[in-house]
């Protein structure tokens, strides 16, 4: 058994029970494996929902805490289907990969499972905030990976999908022409 499952299902989604629960993991840094292994779960139960709302804000605080977890998240990302948990992983991957040096740590097989996932997740997700986050890692790529502006631009501009009017201002920034 997980032990901040227990933990996490005792609090409210209100920020100030996410910083308290942030401040327990990083007070008992024996529980990071656990909040990593809950975040990271695509069963996306309440205690999944709130590891992932958790591990926003404990990378966001140190970039460099994505780093040990890095290999073992990326395969698990396609596995993620719950818009809130998306909301949080997206968020999480932007702030570190929006940083070049983090960018030129990952091997082509990582910018393959970051680039396919995001990708995935722009296709399937209806929610702004997890499809602004993705787009916006999705054109980290872009000039990396060719083929890839081809694909933001069919899905994003060329397809019949009706995107949530607050997505416009992310297509502003990622097609500047």
């Amino acid at each position: 058994m997980n032990p901040l499952s227990d933990y996490f299902n005792t609090l409210s989604a209100a920020k100030a029970h996410r910083i308290a629960a942030l401040n327990h993991v990083e007070n008992h840094p024996h529980t990071i494996p656990f909040l990593f292994q809950l975040a990271f779960d695509p069963s996306a139960q309440r205690e999944n929902i709130y590891a992932a709302w958790v591990w926003e804000l404990f990378t966001i605080k140190d970039l460099n805490r994505i780093d040990p977890f890095l290999k073992e998240a990326l395969p698990l990302l396609p596995k993620i289907m719950n818009s809130s948990m998306r909301r949080s992983l997206s968020k999480s991957f932007w702030y570190f990969l929006k940083e070049k040096k983090n960018q030129e740590k990952l091997n082509d097989k990582q910018r393959l499972q970051i680039t396919t996932s995001f990708l995935d997740w722009v296709i399937t997700e209806d929610k702004t905030a997890p499809l602004s986050f993705s787009i916006k890692i999705l054109s980290l790529f872009q000039d990396q990976l060719p083929v890839l502006k081809c694909q933001l631009e069919d899905v994003l501009l060329h397809s019949n999908r009706t995107f949530p009017k607050g997505l416009y201002p992310t297509f502003a920034t990622v097609f500047k022409n």
